[in-house]
């Protein structure tokens, strides 16, 4: 009895504490990035500049400025549709993560070791979210701009949590 209750006092516990966001403070400092929307599917100029504008003003609310000529931080959203006509449902995925450069964990105690700057930088991700959704093919188009308000909401609010100096 008290190896059942141990063992499910461990489950219980490591349930918990493996729950942690892998992305949690790594929007610390960032407070400047540029954008870069790729669209797969609906191919429309007017439509992609519609969602640029909307988040670029979601990010003046906050201390979060919109550079396009910055190669890294850069906030890539993808949006893949799949637009049936002839079915009643359509399909999309929105995929928005931040890129940033880095180096690895072993470069940098290398680099602290031999006292030598780190030359290998690397393009990290680190942020990231996916929704995946249907919806009818007249409808399409809001239902990705819904959702691009939430990915856009979520990701205003890991900043805030990340940068919590910044909302003073």
């Amino acid at each position: 009895m008290k190896r059942t209750i141990l063992i499910l006092l461990f489950l219980l516990l490591s349930i918990s504490v493996a729950q942690v966001k892998w992305y949690n403070g790594n929007l610390n400092g960032i407070q400047e990035l540029s954008i870069s929307i790729n669209l797969d599917g609906l191919t429309d100029e007017l439509w992609q500049k519609k969602i640029l504008n909307f988040i670029e003003l979601s990010f003046l609310q906050t201390k979060i400025n919109v550079d396009q000529d910055i190669p890294i931080p850069r906030l890539v959203v993808d949006i893949y549709a799949i637009d049936s006509r002839p079915d009643e449902t359509s399909s999309y995925m929105i995929n928005y993560a931040i890129y940033d450069y880095g180096i690895s964990e072993s470069e940098y105690i290398r680099s602290l070791e031999d006292t030598v700057i780190a030359r290998k930088l690397r393009t990290y991700k680190i942020y990231e979210r996916e929704m995946l959704g249907q919806s009818t093919s007249e409808n399409i188009r809001l239902d990705i701009e819904k959702a691009i308000m939430v990915q856009t909401s979520l990701f205003i609010d890991q900043w805030f949590r990340d940068n919590p100096f910044s909302q003073f």
